[in-house]
């Protein structure tokens, strides 16, 4: 797909927007992936910080592609950027989704739950997907809660998957399938 296919995004909820990350997210991503309260329960946990270059190719590459990852910036309506999440890892009617808020000033304030919703209805809407799955660390609790919350239920225990300071760590592997509509009895 070049980028003459890729559909625009922008989808907005009450103070939420999630539209396609682009280069210019390169120095608030760089900033989230440095911070270790962001990173605590991601597989960077305990390892060196992402390269800006890096960061700045990744970003390049899926600015302008739908695949093999989908890439959106979560932004505060009106505030910029808050954090990070997409899809990727696409099977014929699924993916793996990600979401992460990169500010921790905004924790608890429900706004991982609103871009979580606008991440869902873009599986299920535009991206026709059946089925979104995700992989989250056992003990990361808030997310774990979120995530049941979404309606996602766990389908597999990865035990011991992740290596952090020398501790394994379960990691839960997370599914969610596509609401089915009602039938009009009309």
């Amino acid at each position: 797909m070049d980028s003459s296919d890729v559909p625009s995004l922008d989808v907005r909820g009450p103070r939420v927007r999630v539209r396609r990350a682009r280069l210019e997210d390169a120095s608030a991503s760089y900033r989230w992936f440095a911070n270790p309260d962001v990173t605590e329960y991601l597989p960077l946990a305990g390892k060196s910080v992402l390269p800006l270059d890096d960061i700045k190719a990744y970003l390049a590459r899926v600015e302008t592609t739908d695949r093999p990852d989908f890439a959106v910036t979560i932004e505060l309506i009106g505030q910029g950027p808050i954090g990070c999440g997409g899809f990727r890892n696409f099977e014929t009617d699924a993916a793996e989704l990600s979401l992460v808020l990169g500010e921790p000033s905004l924790w608890g304030q429900g706004l991982g739950t609103e871009a979580m919703e606008l991440l869902l209805a873009l599986a299920f809407g535009p991206l026709a997907l059946k089925r979104v799955w995700l992989i989250v660390r056992a003990d990361n609790v808030r997310a774990v809660k979120l995530f049941r919350r979404m309606g996602l239920v766990v389908v597999e225990t990865l035990t011991g998957a992740s290596l952090v300071d020398g501790t394994p760590r379960d990691k839960l592997r997370m599914e969610l399938a596509a609401p089915r509509l009602r039938d009009n009895p009309d």
